[in-house]
Order: structure tokens, then C-alpha cells, then sequence
């Protein structure tokens, strides 16, 4: 047999050490989409991988806007274009729901009433959907696995539509439990679809149950502050996989100053991280994430574990929180305490809480990483 280059199998490598020469390549965005072009099953490869292997190895980009650019966490990640982009986003009369799966997840009313999937590395538009009412107050929108859309406008109900599916276009609703608040995060972790609500309630949804009144259930969990004591929109609450371990993390507020009507919080005390015992179903606070790193973004909803990414610079046991109205990363240890008045006009103050969600920075990955 010919063992030159050009008779060679490349499509059939045992996939032990083609997960090597993956590994090998990270945190290289350029490399990871190269080793995908070479060949179906190299790209089937990185697929499977991208939740284990791919996605924590590699910190994820910046997208400042409104400018639309896209900046890496460091010159390993990439160095050059087409990473390192500015970009337009049609249309300028959206309203971002949420940063889900490599897309943006944009609301268009009047006159128009759609949702639109934007790829969040192009710009590119992949869909257009009509929304299930033009009369509903939506809140939240995320990919979920499959390529199942869920759009939020209640306590009480949602929506999901299989996207790239054109034989089935209708929307389909879905009960929430009565005594579930307003859903703003999905994840997936260990093969469960799991949601988080303003409250830091607990769900999973079961999206191919019937009847769909049985697509949603509370999972009762111990263990966390009065819902009063953290923020809830701007800042959080966020849920996030890390490795076999599901976190927590909440922006817990100052206590209020004043008397009566004339009560006011100064900003964000503390950034407090939980673990989940699944066994006890309990949150306990953790002062330590041991080789992990987090990634929070604030104004996407959504929350990244990043580990063994030092060669990047990014620092084990750290947060590192994209905030509405400033360029760059906040970096801080999980459990830091802020003292009183110490918030200033940094992104942990309540002047912060007064900028817009969007136009924002958030972080995104490539839809190849999905």
C-alpha cells in the first residue's frame, strides 16, 4: 500500500489520538475550524467533544457593542481576521433576548413581529420567524438541544418551534409550574435540559412531553438567600455546568440606606457562587472553584466554565462578569465582598443598573461549538 500523503485514510484515524491533535490545537479558533474542514468525520468528531473537550478550553469572545466587535480573550485565541471583526447587525430596531448556542436571539415588533436567529461571530442572519402573537410581552428566547427554539412571555407559559424543520412552522405552547417566577436561563447539563428564574428557581423541561402541560417541572433545592437580597435582571442570577458540577452564581445587593420612601441600595455586595448537592437537592456556598473559571454575561443571560485556559491568561477560581456600559472583562474572586459605598460607579454599582441591557457587550462562541 502507498503511504503517501494523498492514499492515507484520513477520515477513519482511531479517535483517541485524533481527540489529541485536537486538544493539541486549543485554544486556537483558526486551527479548530481547519481541523473541521478536513473531513466529515473530523468535524463529527469536534461536535461530540465541544461540551467536554472544546468549549472549556477555550475562553469565549468579547462582542462589544453597538460597534458589533468581536475581541478575543487573548492573541492565542485569535489574531487575526475573521476573528478579529467588526461587523453590522440588521436590523438596528432589535431588541436582544438572549446570546444562545453561537446565535443572537433578537426580538423585531412593529410592524414587523418576529424573532430573528443572527449568527453572533458574522452577523449573519440565518432565520426569521413570525412570532406566536404580536400582543405578548416576551422576555426571553434561547436555543435549546436539537435545535428547539423556547420563547418566553410569562410566569405561566412558553413556546417552542424546531427550528430548520420547515415541514413543522406552528408554535407549540407549554405550561410552567404555577409556582414557578420568570424563566431567564437555559443550560444543558448531563443530558437534562435545566432552567433558572429570577428567583434562582430551579427547572427542567422534558420539551417532548405530552400533553404539553408536562413539559416543565420545579426541582426544590435548599440552601439559597431570600430572593429580596439579589438582583434578578441586570445582573443576574446565572446557572452554569461546570464539569460534573452545576453552580450558582448571584449578585447579592447592599442592604438599603435611608428611611421610607427614600430607601436606596448602593450596588452589589457580594458575588456569591453555590454548588448544587444533587444527592440533597441543597446549595452550598463556595469561596473556591478550584481550576475553573467563570464567564458571566449579563445582558446575553448566559454563563461559561472555562479550565486549563491559563495559557490564555485567564486566572483558576475567578469570575469574570461582562457588564452593560463597560469595555473588557470585570474579573473578581467567587464570595468577593464589596464594602459599603466601595461599588463607586464601577460595574457592581447601582449607576450600573441604570444602563441599558442593550446595546451591550456579551460574550459569544462560534456555532461550532453547539
Amino acid at each position: 500500500m502507498d503511504p503517501s500523503p494523498e492514499f492515507r485514510d484520513w477520515a477513519n484515524l482511531p479517535e483517541l489520538p485524533l481527540s489529541e491533535v485536537l486538544r493539541g490545537l486549543l485554544p486556537c479558533l483558526r486551527s479548530v475550524h481547519a481541523f473541521a474542514a478536513a473531513c466529515r468525520p473530523w468535524r463529527r468528531l469536534l461536535r461530540d467533544s465541544t461540551a467536554e473537550l472544546v468549549r472549556p478550553r477555550v475562553p469565549p469572545l468579547l462582542l462589544r457593542c453597538p460597534a458589533y466587535h468581536v475581541v478575543p480573550f487573548s492573541p492565542l485565541v485569535a489574531a487575526a481576521p475573521p476573528f478579529s471583526r467588526s461587523y453590522r447587525l440588521p436590523p438596528s430596531d432589535c431588541v436582544l433576548l438572549s446570546a444562545s448556542r453561537g446565535y443572537l436571539v433578537l426580538l423585531r415588533r412593529s410592524p414587523f413581529h418576529s424573532l430573528h436567529l443572527v449568527d453572533a461571530l458574522t452577523g449573519g442572519m440565518r432565520h426569521a420567524l413570525p412570532l406566536p402573537s404580536p400582543h405578548l410581552a416576551y422576555h426571553y428566547a434561547a436555543l435549546a438541544p436539537h435545535s428547539r427554539l423556547l420563547l418566553f412571555h410569562s410566569k405561566h407559559a412558553f413556546f417552542s418551534l424546531p427550528v430548520g424543520d420547515d415541514r413543522r412552522r406552528d408554535w407549540i405552547k407549554h405550561s410552567l409550574p404555577r409556582a414557578a417566577s420568570f424563566v431567564r436561563s437555559i443550560i444543558e447539563f448531563r443530558g437534562r435540559v435545566l432552567g433558572l428564574t429570577d428567583r434562582a428557581q430551579l427547572l427542567e423541561f422534558h420539551l417532548d412531553a405530552n400533553p404539553p402541560n408536562k413539559s416543565a417541572q420545579m426541582l426544590p433545592a435548599a440552601g439559597l438567600p431570600d430572593a429580596t437580597t439579589f438582583d434578578r435582571w441586570h445582573f443576574g442570577p446565572h446557572l452554569v455546568a461546570a464539569g460534573d458540577r452545576l453552580l450558582l452564581v448571584l449578585f447579592v445587593l447592599s442592604p438599603k440606606l435611608g428611611v421610607g420612601v427614600f430607601q436606596a441600595r448602593l450596588g452589589v455586595k457580594k458575588v456569591g457562587v453555590y454548588a448544587l448537592d444533587m444527592a440533597k437537592m441543597r446549595w452550598e456556598e463556595v469561596e473556591n472553584i478550584g481550576a475553573y473559571s467563570l464567564f458571566v454575561d449579563c445582558a446575553g443571560r448566559s454563563t461559561a466554565a472555562c479550565v486549563d485556559a491559563g495559557n490564555c491568561g485567564v486566572e483558576e477560581n475567578r469570575i469574570y462578569i461582562a457588564a452593560p456600559g463597560f469595555h473588557g472583562w470585570y474579573a473578581c474572586p467567587p464570595g468577593l465582598e464589596v464594602p459599603l459605598g466601595g461599588q463607586g460607579h464601577g460595574p457592581l454599582s447601582i449607576q450600573a443598573t441604570k444602563r441599558p441591557p442593550w446595546p451591550s457587550q456579551i460574550w459569544i462562541y462560534p456555532r461550532l461549538f453547539f
